[in-house]
């Protein structure tokens, strides 16, 4: 048989002699007869070692760009019927982001829209790390999670991070890339229904030390056919303590992100300017193209005076050489480094009163004033 580009070979057993009635001159005769030894056959060499031989059909970046197929293959969560912060899981449409609880089981639907694919396809769940300098880190269970009792007896796959409840789920590690994956087979939905539901189950917390070490994974589901994929989904999945307060903290930071861009604009994205660098660039866009006189109407005296005075200073900069302003900037930094040194506020020194103790009377005695 062969396995991993070797051929391993079994010699014929020893045939099994007496050595009662035989004389020295007759073993002599059989080692130098001319019969047929069960040593005598030829062993050929194992074939050279090649790096393309038995290369696994599975790439080392696997993809996860979406990719329906011809059979429109579709993944969907179906949310629960009372979302709370103690929900098992939850799914974001904004975020497009799965929350769920650590070896709890959650249903994932699948279904194809258009042509149903071949007879024997498989549906394949393997995780990936998201960011690119870990994407080519194999996803597995913490050490500490993968050796505990609890939930690893009698199971074929500890080590693996997602499992499936489904009875004829298998557990696969690619022998090239040492990627795990879970393959269960595809089905048709039944009379009267669109999807067809699996329960999946996740069997470390993202911040698991030696495990997820809280890097970003996805969940690459594909649709394959003799290790040909005919469709993909991913979906991102935060494994956590509590997906319904995870959830709402990210889609409330997410939501407010979106309102400061909105407000800002796109200049708030850039790196902010500070005073000198902005009160320069305003006045030399006003010398160079705004000539035009604008009127402001301004209630009370006081308001008036403050804004008379910024319009003497923009004025007085736009006539400064870049030369000088360029100087006075450099001397007001010195000033900046110079004044806190010299001037160092001393906080005073506060005296701790301490409470007296208070004496209590023996019995028969008074005490002194």
């Amino acid at each position: 048989m062969e396995r991993l580009g070797f051929t391993t070979y079994r010699l014929n057993p020893i045939l099994n002699t007496t050595s009662s009635g035989m004389s020295p001159d007759s073993q002599t005769n059989i080692i130098g007869s001319t019969a047929s030894s069960p040593y005598d056959d030829t062993i050929t060499s194992p074939p050279p070692y090649s790096p393309h031989n038995n290369v696994s059909s599975m790439p080392s970046v696997p993809s996860n760009t979406d990719y329906p197929g011809e059979s429109g293959f579709e993944i969907s969560f179906a949310q629960p019927s009372k979302e709370t912060k103690s929900t098992t899981w939850t799914y974001s449409e904004s975020l497009k982001k799965l929350y769920v609880r650590m070896s709890t089981t959650c249903p994932v639907r699948f279904k194809t829209r258009s042509a149903p694919p071949p007879p024997g396809s498989i549906i394949r769940a393997m995780p990936i790390f998201m960011k690119p300098e870990h994407v080519q880190d194999v996803v597995k269970r913490c050490p500490n999670h993968a050796v505990q009792r609890e939930g690893n007896e009698q199971h074929p796959a500890p080590s693996h991070l997602v499992r499936c409840e489904h009875k004829l789920a298998r557990y696969e590690d690619d022998r090239n890339t040492g990627r795990q994956s879970v393959v269960l087979p595809h089905e048709s939905p039944q009379a009267g229904s669109e999807w067809v539901t699996n329960l999946f189950q996740f069997m470390c917390l993202g911040s698991c030390v030696g495990g997820p070490n809280r890097r970003p994974l996805q969940i690459v589901f594909t649709l394959e056919k003799d290790g040909q994929v005919l469709g993909r989904r991913a979906v991102e999945v935060r494994i956590c303590a509590c997906p319904g307060r995870d959830r709402k903290a990210d889609e409330k930071s997410e939501l407010s992100m979106k309102e400061f861009k909105r407000q800002k604009g796109p200049s708030s994205v850039g790196p902010r300017l500070t005073f000198e660098k902005e009160f320069m660039s305003v006045a030399k866009k006003r010398k160079m193209d705004d000539t035009e006189i604008h009127m402001l109407p301004v209630k009370g005296l006081e308001n008036y005076e403050i804004l008379k005075k910024i319009r003497d200073s923009l004025e007085l900069a736009a006539l400064v050489p870049p030369q000088t302003a360029e100087a006075y900037k450099k001397q007001m930094e010195s000033q900046r480094s110079w004044l806190p040194n010299q001037f160092r506020v001393q906080e005073p020194k506060v005296k701790v009163m301490t409470k007296k103790k208070r004496m209590t009377p023996k019995p028969g005695k008074s005490l002194k004033k």
